[in-house]
């Protein structure tokens, strides 16, 4: 049984795989909640994708402790894609995970032509989007903040906004200080998304196959307007497709 874990920059994400199924899918929330759980459940081997190197050592001193065997995704790995990416010593492995296993769920399901473009959009902490071109090469994408991060920012660098829960959003046009300020946020990243999507469409003449993930994905998914495939351990199937690689 292989233990699969995303650790995050806010909440760690964990996947049981019993063969090639997954199983008992989690968000935790805090690391106290993933110690807990990691001593409860029964493992073999352990699988981590991590951009959170303080998380990622209290979960390997717990993981060390019982004697199994921890495995790290690393870009330098064997992947199902290429790696075509200027700075890959910078490029976050969560990034490489989600395309891999986009990549894996496009090919198996038949979604992916030899001409389309494909994209990962994750919708965290920070919303990052990942191309994949028709050559099967990771060739970048574009980082920015996340939707709840945004939020956070205009509260605490100025004198006068609220701070606001993303379910106020009322439309494109806010009527109010405070739905001024959701839709800000919401539609900056819905034009993001929009403008890479647009571009990838125009270049090669075919709409791309798009991935999405993300704990915030709920506040975007009802406002795109081209069919999207929703895939809530999008990191964690991609991390077991590389451990499968590697071992």
């Amino acid at each position: 049984m292989l233990l699969t874990l995303d650790i995050g920059n806010t909440n760690i994400k964990s996947g049981l795989f019993v063969n090639e199924q997954l199983n008992d899918f989690k968000t935790h929330k805090t690391i106290d909640s993933v110690l807990a759980y990691i001593k409860q459940i029964d493992y073999s081997n352990v699988a981590v994708c991590s951009v959170n190197p303080v998380s990622e050592k209290k979960i390997f001193d717990e993981i060390s402790s019982k004697q199994i065997s921890f495995f790290k995704a690393k870009v330098n790995q064997k992947f199902n894609l290429k790696i075509n990416y200027q700075t890959p010593d910078t490029l976050g492995m969560d990034r490489v995970c989600s395309a891999v296993g986009a990549l894996e769920l496009s090919l198996k399901n038949k979604l992916l032509s030899d001409k389309q473009f494909l994209i990962t959009i994750d919708l965290g902490t920070a919303t990052t989007i990942n191309v994949i071109s028709p050559d099967k090469q990771f060739i970048g994408g574009s980082i920015a903040p996340g939707i709840r991060t945004m939020l956070n920012s205009l509260n605490e660098k100025t004198a006068q906004l609220p701070m606001l829960g993303l379910e106020s959003y009322q439309g494109l046009i806010g009527k109010s200080t405070e739905s001024s300020m959701v839709s800000g946020v919401i539609n900056a990243t819905i034009g993001m998304i929009n403008e890479v999507m647009n571009k990838l469409k125009s270049d090669s003449n075919h709409v791309p196959v798009i991935f999405v993930t993300g704990g915030n994905s709920n506040f975007i998914l009802p406002h795109l307007n081209f069919n999207v495939n929703f895939e809530e351990a999008l990191v964690l199937k991609g991390l077991k497709n590389i451990y499968d690689l590697n071992n």
